[in-house]
């Protein structure tokens, strides 16, 4: 009679999200000596090809996404990238707050939203960013562009 063994069941390689968030800005940092657009085909890229990013380094992707769509002039991807990034802010503070606590003088999607959203005259989400950027200190300058948007309406 045969013995056999009972095979060992491979373990799966479960990556921190601080792991994955640095190769995502080290992917990011390379493909961005090569420009803009190269840049926000990275980004696109990972994006689409892993199904299981931790929500906090969504955030991270799409704060860099709305940065590069915008100058790629991808409007439509720019305003998702936008939505998306407010969505997994939360995470981020939470999950990853210490490389969130460091980004946050390099936030992009507040400012790239603000920009977006006045241009086409949707002042109440240009607004509601300009909020959020005050609710996270990053300065008086967002308290200025919110005064500005006011006088707008």
């Amino acid at each position: 009679m045969r013995s056999y063994k009972v095979a060992e069941r491979r373990r799966f390689v479960t990556k921190k999200a601080a792991d994955i968030l640095e190769s995502v800005f080290n992917g990011y940092t390379e493909a961005g000596y090569l420009g803009h657009a190269q840049a926000h085909k990275y980004l696109i890229s990972f994006i689409n090809k892993f199904n299981s990013i931790p929500d906090s380094v969504k955030f991270f992707l799409y704060d860099l996404l709305a940065e590069e769509s915008y100058h790629t002039g991808n409007t439509e991807t720019a305003a998702e990238a936008v939505s998306m990034a407010e969505r997994y802010l939360p995470a981020a503070r939470s999950e990853t707050s210490r490389q969130f606590t460091e980004y946050l003088p390099k936030l992009r999607f507040l400012e790239r939203g603000i920009g977006f959203f006045t241009e086409l005259g949707e002042y109440e989400k240009a607004l509601a960013l300009c909020d959020q950027a005050i609710s996270l200190d990053l300065g008086k300058s967002y308290e200025s562009k919110r005064r500005s948007i006011e006088r707008m309406t």
